[in-house]
């Protein structure tokens, strides 16, 4: 037997984590307080169904211990023998139609054979078709009181909001690291396994919050009733963290040797796995900076474009070359950082553009398209011309366009291309030449539509003024 179904909880008291599930649910049993229909929802792993099968025992159990099952009466001792005929589960993944769903109608009408409710449990619930879910509705609008019904499922966007409304909802999370940690040492402790701490903190961030994922990852790594870091390192490919280290201030330094290291990288570990410590490694250092704008800023923008590198190689044929083209968006950071040392200066030029530029606008209606540039747009553009910041991975004419192709109207984009843009690093500066410019650009709706636009082509969480 795996040791996940060896150690799969038989008891609210043995289930990881949920606290407030397990206490709500016991409270309920203990009152007798239940209804007709429950939906478990939440990430895989994390205890949806164990719950289901405890609480399916427990609100059938013949002696229990403060909303717990006894785990020796009959039922329970039938529950484990897997000999209850009044406990059904179903996994709606494999019963998807229909006609699967009324033959359970057809059966539930009738009592149960020798537990006080009869339950269904069908996991993975939003698997069924839309006529499954229609023939379910109709027994839960009006279930008789012998029957309860446990979903459980991974994709609760998925349930229809009539199946949703007559069900009493829990949204599980997932495990945290310390409940994750101390279980597995309860179970290295009775199948006497020596593991040591760094195996255990790799485990438990591979699990991402999954029970199963770590039990089931903890027993493949066994050798020899032992779990080594150092086996871990050399079987997975994991970099230590001195390697971590050394290419992340590369990175932070725009070193462009990092390329090279990179290289080696991609042939001695699994990129995967080494992007993903690196991304918690700096991580980490965001959280030592917070007072440090600088470091901050930089930091945020090398965590958000290796992140995105990393979530667009898992759909890719050719991981290495996406996380290369992250890394080369990293490195280019120079330029970003001359512009950040020039801001004062910038903001300077600014303010004096701003004061002494002032095309003439006393005539402007907003049907007077033709002046969208404005009457003083060659005094403009030369005084405009000696602050904006050369940045050479923002195009002013692809945002245009991507605000054209997002449904932006002529107006908008007339007024775009007649004002300037200074883009520093977080920030789009955009300077309006006319009233009727800053009137249509500053909009809530197009300065909505232009954030998007920024999006597409690769801008995130990006601050727009216009002036």
């Amino acid at each position: 037997m795996t040791l996940y179904l060896k150690y799969r909880p038989i008891d609210f008291e043995s289930l990881v984590g949920q606290d407030f599930i397990k206490n709500t649910l016991k409270e309920a049993i203990k009152k007798d307080k239940l209804i007709g229909a429950y939906l478990f929802c939440g990430p895989r792993g994390t205890g949806k169904t164990s719950t289901a099968r405890i609480f399916a025992k427990a609100i059938n159990c013949l002696d229990l211990i403060n909303g717990n099952p006894c785990l020796k009466c009959k039922v329970c001792e039938g529950f484990l023998e897997n000999s209850l005929v009044d406990i059904i589960e179903i996994d709606a993944a494999s019963n998807t139609g229909v006609d699967n769903i009324r033959e359970i109608i057809e059966k539930a009408v009738f009592s149960p054979t020798f537990c006080k409710y009869k339950v269904y449990i069908i996991d993975e619930v939003h698997m069924l078709s839309k006529g499954a879910f229609n023939a379910l509705l109709k027994i839960l609008e009006e279930p008789p009181k012998h029957l309860k019904f446990i979903l459980a499922t991974t994709e609760k966007h998925k349930i229809p909001e009539t199946i949703l409304s007559r069900c009493q909802i829990y949204d599980f999370k997932s495990i945290n690291s310390i409940d994750l940690t101390n279980r597995l040492k309860f179970i290295a402790k009775n199948e006497n396994i020596l593991v040591d701490e760094k195996s255990l903190e790799f485990i438990v961030k591979q699990a991402k919050g999954g029970l199963r994922n770590a039990i089931s990852l903890f027993e493949q790594l066994i050798v020899n009733d032992e779990i080594k870091y150092d086996t871990i390192i050399n079987n997975y490919g994991i970099p230590t963290s001195d390697i971590i280290s050394n290419f992340y201030t590369k990175i932070i330094n725009n070193d462009n040797s990092v390329i090279n290291d990179f290289d080696s990288i991609s042939n001695d570990f699994n990129l995967q796995l080494f992007f993903k410590e690196l991304l918690f490694y700096i991580k980490d250092i965001l959280l030592e900076n917070l007072n440090n704008k600088e470091v901050l800023d930089k930091n945020i923008f090398i965590l958000e474009t290796l992140s995105k590198a990393f979530y667009d190689s898992k759909n890719s044929f050719d991981e290495k070359t996406i996380f290369l083209i992250g890394l080369l968006k990293c490195i280019e950071l120079k330029e970003v950082k001359k512009d950040i040392n020039k801001e004062t200066k910038i903001k300077e030029v600014e303010e004096k553009t701003i004061n002494t530029i002032k095309p003439k606008e006393e005539n402007l209606t907003d049907n007077d398209l033709f002046d969208i540039f404005g009457e003083e747009e060659s005094q403009v553009e030369d005084k405009i011309e000696e602050k904006e910041v050369k940045n050479s991975s923002f195009d002013q004419e692809k945002l245009i366009n991507e605000v054209k192709n997002l449904g932006g109207k002529g107006a908008l984009t007339m007024s775009l291309r007649g004002s300037s843009f200074n883009f520093d690093f977080k920030k789009l500066t955009i300077f309006t030449k006319t009233k009727m410019s800053l009137k249509q650009i500053s909009s809530n709706d197009n300065i909505a539509l232009i954030t998007s636009a920024m999006e597409k082509i690769g801008f995130l969480n990006i601050n727009i003024e216009v002036k």
